[in-house]
């Protein structure tokens, strides 16, 4: 497989800008551990369970090699990354990959709402989410308003059809830009709609980007920062 290519964050904020509507899917260890499963692991850390039927449409993902940024995370082949690394050899092996991490290093650095700004200028942008996405109306840096699509806490997968449809629904009333939170289900519904929406929408992976100003610490190094980091860009209290 090529080496990552590593572009800035400026590069995906000045597409928005101009107007051109791009697609982004991350990907790290849980949605490896959905195609080539560890037999003692069986739920990742946010609970979601590893669902056995989820994993040829991750497969198709990279078979089918669509025309959008496919992303990797740092953790991406810490588990049974052999195996992940040999299938892309196998599947895709001029496929392009781009620095997964680059949202991330944009919130370490303080600048959520540069990023909230950016997607709501000319948007009223879709949120797909878990509940705790009720609140994300109050982080700071909104121009437009944004709109919560919200989808199962856990195992989204199950609920993707429904998911789709109300995607589509939206899609029909004039909505654009959307920034999914719903786990490996995301990647899925992405690669499910770009071809038929790809030109005209904005399709983001953004993970678990957005959960601690909405008042969940998901990740370990957003509890090593703790709620206080968070604090300065949301009104909603942090606990």
């Amino acid at each position: 497989m090529k080496d990552k290519i590593n572009l800035p964050v400026e590069h995906y904020l000045q597409l928005i800008k101009d107007n051109k509507p791009f697609s982004l899917s991350r990907f790290g260890d849980g949605e490896i551990l959905n195609i080539f499963p560890l037999h003692w692991l069986k739920v990742n850390c946010d609970g979601s369970a590893f669902l056995p039927e989820i994993k040829e449409p991750m497969k198709d993902i990279f078979r089918n090699q669509f025309d959008y940024y496919h992303c990797l995370l740092d953790c991406s082949f810490d588990l049974n990354g052999d195996l992940f690394r040999n299938f892309l050899e196998e599947t895709c092996p001029d496929m392009d990959f781009y620095n997964g991490e680059i949202f991330q290093e944009m919130i370490a650095e303080g600048r959520i709402e540069e990023l909230i700004t950016t997607v709501s200028t000319n948007h009223n942008p879709v949120f797909v989410g878990g509940s705790h996405f009720q609140n994300i109306h109050l982080l700071n840096g909104f121009v437009n308003s944004p709109i919560h699509l919200q989808v199962p806490n856990k195992d989204s997968f199950k609920e993707i059809t429904n998911i789709i449809n109300e995607i589509g629904e939206l899609i029909t009333q004039g909505h654009r830009m959307f920034l999914f939170s719903a786990g490996y289900t995301t990647k899925v519904i992405i690669d499910t709609l770009f071809p038929y929406v790809g030109e005209d929408c904005y399709l983001l992976d953004m993970g678990s980007l957005f959960d601690p100003f909405v008042g969940i610490l998901s990740r370990d190094g957003q509890k090593f920062r703790g709620f206080e980091f968070y604090q300065p860009h949301t009104k909603l209290k942090l606990l």
